[in-house]
């Protein structure tokens, strides 16, 4: 299995949301500074949880000795 894991979906998670934002903003016109600033704050917001419980869904058995109880952990690792 790959080591790093989490990494590597981390990395996809928030530069693939990111890049939506990014392609929705310069959709709408808003071509400034501020549309790339927003698409990597959203990206880091949205990307690492979505990304963390992705991990969670591949990977149940070493999240759940990790320690991770959460009730979303445990919804993911169902699905």
């Amino acid at each position: 299995m790959i080591p790093y894991l989490r990494l590597i979906l981390i990395h996809l998670w928030v530069a693939c949301v990111a890049g939506a934002v990014v392609i929705a903003g310069l959709a709408m016109g808003q071509v400034s500074f501020a549309t790339f600033l927003w698409a990597g704050a959203i990206g880091v917001l949205l990307g690492v949880p979505a990304a963390l419980l992705n991990w969670a869904y591949l990977r149940p058995n070493r999240s759940r000795r990790i320690g991770w109880t959460w009730k979303i952990a445990d919804w993911a690792r169902a699905a």
